[in-house]
């Protein structure tokens, strides 16, 4: 009862991977008429458990039979079993992040992709990138915002931080025991801050406040004031104090004069007094 290896057997390129394992390279796609075949051998049969069908499959040189993912599609549901037709059929980002644990067996070979960052902003996308080096390992059942903050993640954010942010962001940092959400948050938050005061927002009325609202206001400063290093913007090894912002200034609480250029009035941003 045993299908011939041959019957779906296809030119394959086999070339010399790490650790002496051979990685198939395929150089044929399988027609319409094998495709038929394969699902005619492969697909469980009603009332033919789980365990007795891979058995099937595993005899039946399943193994051997290496598709593409547009092949796969191609085949439609195999199995019976719901819980296996949902694993079947994953989302995008799942089906990527098998690919890239397949490709990468540990996170350190990850994190290990990550790079030096300037800027805040910079920081902010390593930061989800190293939870996301862990988020592969759950099989792409979480974002990289929901993983928890692992001993590596603080030592490889901070490793790759500039010399001039390493010393303010230590404590923030190795205190975190959230989720790499909460420390997304937390890492601007000191810049935010510093942004504010050098544009004149007296320190009482920026203590105390939520990270949201400071962002609220942080962002209202010119774009060359923002310490984020973005596109056209000064990274924050760069930045200076700078005089207040028009609208933050004692006196500028008035909407501008109409026709007159200036930055909008916003009355939830502090005044200076």
């Amino acid at each position: 009862f045993l299908m011939s290896v041959a019957a779906h057997a296809r030119p394959v390129r086999e070339l010399q991977a790490e650790g002496g394992h051979l990685q198939p390279d395929i150089v044929r796609t399988f027609n319409t008429s094998e495709l038929q075949e394969i699902v005619k051998t492969f697909r469980q049969e009603p009332g033919e458990g789980v365990l007795r069908w891979l058995v099937r499959a595993w005899y039946n040189a399943g193994n051997m039979v290496m598709l593409l993912w547009y092949e796969l599609q191609l085949l439609g549901v195999l199995s019976q079993d719901s819980q296996v037709r949902a694993q079947l059929s994953p989302s995008l980002y799942r089906w990527l992040a098998a690919a890239v644990s397949a490709a990468y067996t540990s996170v350190g070979e990850l994190e290990a992709l990550a790079g030096p960052w300037q800027t805040i902003a910079k920081g902010v996308q390593i930061l989800r990138q190293l939870g996301m080096a862990w988020a592969v390992e759950t099989g792409g059942t979480e974002g990289p915002d929901d993983i928890l903050v692992t001993k590596s993640i603080k030592a490889t954010l901070l490793r790759l931080a500039p010399d001039e942010l390493k010393s303010s962001l230590l404590a923030v940092v190795m205190a975190a025991d959230g989720r790499v959400r909460d420390l997304a948050l937390r890492v601007p938050r000191k810049t935010l801050w510093l942004d504010l005061l050098k544009a004149g927002v007296p320190r009482e009325e920026i203590n105390g406040k939520p990270t949201a609202i400071l962002y609220k206001w942080w962002m209202q400063l010119p774009a060359s004031k923002r310490s984020t290093g973005g596109k056209g913007e000064r990274g924050v090894e760069q930045s200076k104090p700078t005089a207040p912002p028009t609208h933050l200034l004692s006196g500028s609480c008035r909407a501008p004069i109409e026709g007159m250029a200036g930055p909008p009035f916003r009355a939830d941003i502090p005044c200076l007094r």
